[in-house]
């Protein structure tokens, strides 16, 4: 499986072009545009407006910029892993149109390299299509839909988070 992971937060905000710098509170949104692609915009937080995204809002999540971003290779992956966990979180907060089916590849996608990362944890076995997960460091349980995975739904879901994901 690959290591799906989000990429960094732009260096301006989508709103006004404003320069994205450390100690700035953004909000990152995850949308499909018209186009039936998945697709992210970063903004300071001030200036975030759901009218804004031009497509179907999937998650979002607040993030304070680091003082330091350049730090080494290996906390840059942490961070990209942290944008794995704050993606998936979100596709259960927020309220969504997505296609059940693509929505649902994603959330199993997400839960897998998550639970590879030990960040979330198998509850037992699947049940009716359904495999429970506990989020280790929030102790909260998730209900992730399991279903076969054909090749073509992994390289549809693929291409289409090809634009979030490094």
């Amino acid at each position: 499986m690959a290591d799906w992971q989000i990429k960094p937060m732009s260096k301006k905000s989508a709103a006004s072009g404003a320069d994205i710098k450390p100690g700035d509170n953004v909000v990152c949104a995850v949308f499909i545009d018209e186009l039936g692609n998945l697709d992210r915009m970063d903004f300071l937080k001030g200036e975030f407006e759901p009218s804004a995204i031009k497509g179907t809002l999937v998650g979002k999540w607040e993030r304070v910029v680091s003082q330091n971003p350049e730090e080494d290779e290996r906390e840059a992956r942490r961070i990209a892993l942290a944008g794995s966990e704050d993606f998936f979180i979100s596709l259960f907060d927020e309220a969504s149109n997505v296609v059940a089916d693509e929505l649902d590849a994603v959330k199993q996608i997400l839960a897998l390299l998550l639970e590879r990362k030990r960040i979330l944890k198998p509850l037992g076995r699947p049940i009716g299509g359904v495999q429970r997960y506990v989020h280790i460091a929030s102790k909260r349980e998730f209900r992730v839909p399991q279903r076969e995975l054909e090749a073509e739904v992994v390289v549809k879901v693929q291409n289409q988070i090809g634009s979030l994901l490094i």
